[in-house]
């Protein structure tokens, strides 16, 4: 599955930002994968926490496969600390991935568990756990709940790309939330054409 927008959401952001805007039509439609069940989505965020992507990938599927090709709840809790730290995750990972899987089994979360719950209320549950801060708690509302106004402050390569697009030297919170308020209620879609200008502008 891919993160779904349209030609509304696409039209909205270039009406908005102009600069933005010509580098959406030379850039046409961004496909970026998303993982819509839960507990795999968090496990994977978790895992992917300060290590670039190809690694966390090779780190996941590790734990995938030691979890024999279907990371659960139950296969998590049912691994030894140290059977987690063969493939890759640290130990503080480890017990964070297991805290997770105790809390979703304990409280049966299921796909529908948040969908009647707002951005806001979701960062702050599951901030509460441990191991997952806000950007790890965003970066679930877009890539798995495909929630549709996330701008996420603690990400560097949306900081980046914000900086290339309109030539600015640094980022303070205040001009990155001017530009959140800008491109509301589509700052997600922003945000895969940010990561790509990010991503073309590596060094």
């Amino acid at each position: 599955m891919i993160f779904e927008y349209g030609k509304k959401e696409a039209a909205y952001l270039r009406k908005k930002d102009e600069v933005l805007g010509a580098y959406m039509k030379k850039r046409g439609f961004v496909e970026r994968k998303i993982e819509a069940e839960p507990f795999q989505a968090l496990t994977r965020q978790i895992i992917a926490q300060q290590i670039n992507g190809k690694a966390a990938e090779a780190v996941y599927n590790r734990v995938q496969a030691l979890c024999r090709n279907e990371i659960s709840e139950r296969a998590i809790i049912s691994l030894e600390i140290e059977e987690l730290r063969s493939c890759g995750v640290s130990e503080r990972k480890a017990r964070n991935l297991q805290d997770l899987a105790r809390y979703f089994s304990e409280k049966n979360i299921t796909g529908s568990y948040f969908l009647q719950k707002s951005d806001e209320e979701i960062i702050a549950e599951l901030t509460g756990l441990s191991g997952i801060g806000v950007w790890t708690a965003e970066m679930f509302l877009l890539f798995s709940l495909q929630r549709k106004n996330i701008l996420s402050y603690g990400d560097y390569g949306i900081k980046k790309g914000l900086c290339l697009l309109h030539d600015l030297g640094q980022m303070d919170k205040k001009t990155f939330m001017a530009f959140k308020e800008l491109y509301s209620p589509y700052a997600s879609i922003a945000s895969l054409y940010l990561w790509e200008i990010a991503n073309e502008n590596q060094k």
